[in-house]
């Protein structure tokens, strides 16, 4: 496996696949270098590289795991969902002893990261949509045709988010219709407007980057 290495003060920033087994490794001179040992509590940043603008809340994830005799740290279940991650994809991390700073997010490490993976501060708020800016919703469902993005992100046209009254941060239960087959799922509207499929549910639908699927969103309430 090959690794691109750099690292920050306390801060190993490194490149790897995830295994079968859902581990990413780290090399030993990362580790060394960094000042880990196995049985170290570690705190992670995982992001996917697949990306191709600035990264997102949703391309990102936080976690802490302890670091393995082998140098390999586990990948949950709940980041792996949320990063729609498969044995061997290929993604960047951050990764720092648990009790180097105070958090992963503090003090120079925030800065630092941001200016690695520019960090979106804009972007990364939990807050809701401003309801004080949303407009009045014309209709509860649309319909409409879009392009995939290699990312499984497809765009919801303006006139449909109008009609809709739909902001970021809204779920949508979502109907994508290709060759046939359809699938429904409970959807967020992420940045730029655009809902994305897993990686599962594109090969379920035998979807491909540029294909323009049929989609259906329905609002409740």
């Amino acid at each position: 496996m090959t690794l691109s290495r750099r690292v920050v003060e306390k801060v190993a920033v490194c490149s790897t696949r995830l295994s079968t087994n859902n581990y990413i490794s780290v090399s030993a001179k990362d580790v060394e270098s960094v000042d880990m040992k196995a049985g170290d509590e570690v705190r992670v940043v995982l992001i996917r590289t697949d990306l191709d603008g600035d990264v997102k809340p949703r391309d990102r994830a936080v976690y802490e795991n302890t670091l393995q005799k082998s140098n390999q740290v586990y990948v949950p279940a709940d980041v792996r969902d949320k990063l729609d991650a498969q044995a061997g994809d290929l993604f960047k991390y951050i990764i720092i002893p648990k009790d180097a700073f105070p958090g992963i997010m503090d003090g120079p490490i925030r800065g630092k990261a941001k200016e690695l993976f520019q960090m979106d501060e804009t972007q990364d708020s939990d807050d809701g949509p401003d309801e004080s800016e949303r407009p009045e919703r014309q209709t509860s469902n649309a319909e409409f045709t879009a392009p995939m993005q290699q990312t499984g992100q497809i765009t919801v046209p303006a006139e449909v988010r109008k009609k809709m009254a739909l902001m970021k941060g809204d779920m949508v239960l979502a109907t994508i219709r290709w060759k046939g087959e359809d699938i429904s799922r409970n959807k967020d509207i992420g940045t730029g407007n655009r809902i994305t499929l897993k990686k599962s549910e594109r090969e379920e639908l035998d979807l491909e980057p540029g294909d323009e699927p049929e989609v259906r969103l329905a609002v409740f309430g």
